[in-house]
């Protein structure tokens, strides 16, 4: 028994020194560690002194729930879109089932439909665990705060609503939104070395966003307090909204989409890489670029014409988008040359990635036609690709350093995956 409890003990060690938390800088692991506690305090304090529920709670609990979950599933594609967007933190539209819950809800039972969902929520995400937890943490504590501002005031919505209970609703919506703010902006404010107000708070989209789903969340608290079929109209409302949102977001992407591939061109690539290198360098995380150069492009355009180029170009985004993942920065600099950023990749994975695009693109059968209109099958075509992988390397250099792998592929044969030599940038 002695020694199997030795043998078990430093593996269990191991693995709790795994965890992602730990490698936050030391102020921000004590503001998250201090922050949770806090959290699980406060949940514990409101669960053991309120009310117990009545047969309407139980009503209300089943409505919210799957309320939420209809909504958070229809609108998973928006908050992806929403997400990746962002510069800062990112609040997700589920406040707006939330926030009634704390309005209409004994403490326990909100508590338990805010993490219902949020456990709806953890598979959109794609956030580490840890990460995850604090901004559950953060939202509950802000959902507690709203739920203070409603019992002290002593108002009820059930019974009647006038001045008083419109005056109360903004002020808990209001504790909400700024207690999430605060738990979010002070762990980036703490983990990043150079922070800027709109990396801590978030850019005025984000915000004017935020600030709509809490207002929505207060008057969906109303609708459901005096109907409880009421979801039935507000969740089409807030689909709509999510709806429109995505159009905005893809109008103001059109300046940064390559219209040829549908993926990203230089400025939005640049744009998006940032953002994941400003990340990487917060989390200490580690992520590649690979840099793609098709091979004898321009026989392509002269034997077949720019059109069969054209389709060429489009057969090769329609294989990047298929052999990246969601997450990843794919973009097209313009001619033959394509970029990706692969974030929380090392070089293992970003070869790999780099040799599933390869024969990709060898397998392409690219339908098109020549100079006289004829129809043409093109096939064989074959790309060069570098690899540089790093951690808290500018973009630049990672840049830079592809592209040179990229040359030392091409003078090797084409047609293959080259590794950037990182000892290169000294001689230069």
């Amino acid at each position: 028994m002695t020694d199997s409890l030795r043998t078990e003990h430093p593996s269990s060690w191991r693995w709790v020194r795994s965890w992602g938390l730990w490698s936050l800088p030391s102020a921000a692991l004590r503001y998250v560690i201090i922050f949770e506690l806090l959290a699980a305090t406060a949940v514990v304090v409101a669960c053991l002194t309120d009310v117990p529920p009545t047969r309407a709670d139980w009503r209300w609990l089943a409505v919210l729930v799957g309320a939420g979950a209809a909504h958070l599933w229809l609108s998973r594609r928006t908050e992806e879109t929403r997400r990746d967007s962002g510069t800062g933190p990112h609040m997700d539209t589920s406040v707006v089932w939330i926030l009634p819950a704390m309005v209409l809800l004994p403490a326990w039972m909100a508590v338990l439909s805010m993490l219902l969902l949020r456990v709806q929520l953890y598979p959109v995400a794609r956030r580490p665990l840890y990460r995850y937890t604090f901004g559950t943490a953060g939202i509950l504590l802000a959902a507690l705060g709203s739920f203070a501002v409603v019992r002290v005031a002593g108002v009820d919505v059930t019974s009647a609503f006038g001045a008083r209970e419109a005056l109360v609703l903004a002020l808990a919506g209001l504790t909400y939104f700024v207690i999430n703010a605060i738990a979010i902006g002070g762990v980036i404010a703490l983990s990043t070395p150079q922070p800027t107000w709109t990396v801590v708070i978030g850019s005025r989209r984000d915000n004017a966003m935020a600030a709509l789903t809490v207002c929505l969340g207060a008057l969906a608290a109303l609708a459901i307090a005096h109907a409880w079929l009421a979801p039935l109209f507000v969740v089409p409302l807030l689909c709509a909204l999510d709806w429109g949102a995505l159009q905005i977001e893809n109008l103001r992407g059109d300046a940064r989409t390559d219209h040829k591939t549908q993926l990203l061109n230089s400025r939005g690539w640049h744009e998006q890489a940032g953002r994941e290198m400003s990340r990487s360098a917060r989390l200490r995380t580690t992520l590649s670029v690979a840099v793609l150069d098709l091979d004898h492009f321009k026989l392509v355009n002269d034997t077949w014409g720019h059109p069969a180029g054209d389709a060429v170009l489009r057969a090769v985004g329609r294989v990047l988008r298929e052999t990246t993942r969601q997450g990843d920065v794919v973009g097209r600099f313009g001619g033959e040359e394509f970029v990706l950023l692969l974030p929380d990749t090392d070089l293992d994975g970003a070869v790999q990635v780099a040799e599933r695009i390869r024969r990709g693109v060898a397998a392409m059968q690219v339908a098109a036609t020549d100079k006289r209109g004829q129809p043409v099958v093109i096939s064989g075509r074959t790309t060069s690709i570098g690899v540089a992988t790093a951690s808290g390397v500018d973009l630049d250099t990672m840049l830079r350093r592809a592209d040179a792998a990229v040359y030392e592929a091409k003078h090797g044969g084409r047609n293959q995956v080259r590794v950037a030599d990182h000892t290169a940038d000294a001689a230069l």
